[in-house]
């Protein structure tokens, strides 16, 4: 086995995210420009990468399929401690 991993990243809009997905999204992201919603796959795991702005400062999340945060850096998210993505 490699240990590479293999993922497969696509360009969504949020009509395309699952409801749970959407609703924390909107939720993390109220008063944000949404710019773009990458869905990630890898190791059976699926991922929404969120960028958006909000007074001309930047920002970027991530979310589980679930729709719990996760952060980088391995930082603790605010729904689910340890939870991990692609």
């Amino acid at each position: 086995m490699s240990d590479k991993c293999t993922d497969e990243r696509k360009n969504i809009n949020i009509a395309q995210v699952p409801a749970v997905v959407k609703a924390a999204i909107e939720k993390e992201t109220a008063g944000c420009t949404i710019k773009k919603i990458v869905k990630k796959e890898a190791d059976g795991k699926t991922c929404y990468a969120v960028e958006c702005v909000k007074n001309g400062v930047e920002k970027k999340l991530k979310f589980t399929e679930e729709g719990s945060i996760v952060t980088d850096k391995g930082e603790k998210s605010k729904s689910g401690a340890g939870t991990s993505c692609c």
